[in-house]
């Protein structure tokens, strides 16, 4: 069973108790960690996810995508989204290493 602790209340609560943001954040963490871990060892795949920044408000949403720069430097970082604000914070966290390829429909 996996448990978090809550700052404001110092009480650990399950994942089930956490909010749909919290929950992505956490996933998010746990595979940033572990991909982290994986390239530590000079092996290199691509991470990819998708939308799981959409319960983030803008200022979580610009730390994980300077986590995904730095993921981008060790190997590539592909990042799936249909916010275009999304897309602005990239340009400007990213400045000239991001690529963004828009699919139409």
């Amino acid at each position: 069973k996996l448990l978090a602790f809550r700052k404001r209340d110092g009480r650990s609560i399950s994942v089930a108790e956490m909010s749909k943001g919290t929950r992505f954040q956490l996933y998010l963490s746990l595979r940033l960690a572990g991909y982290r871990q994986y390239s530590a060892n000079g092996k290199t795949i691509p991470f990819i996810a998708d939308d799981i920044m959409e319960t983030f408000d803008n200022t979580r949403t610009a730390a994980a995508l300077k986590l995904l720069k730095e993921v981008s430097l060790q190997g590539q970082a592909l990042y799936f989204t249909h916010h275009e604000h999304v897309l602005d914070l990239a340009k400007d966290i990213c400045v000239d290493s991001v690529m963004i390829h828009k699919i139409l429909n």
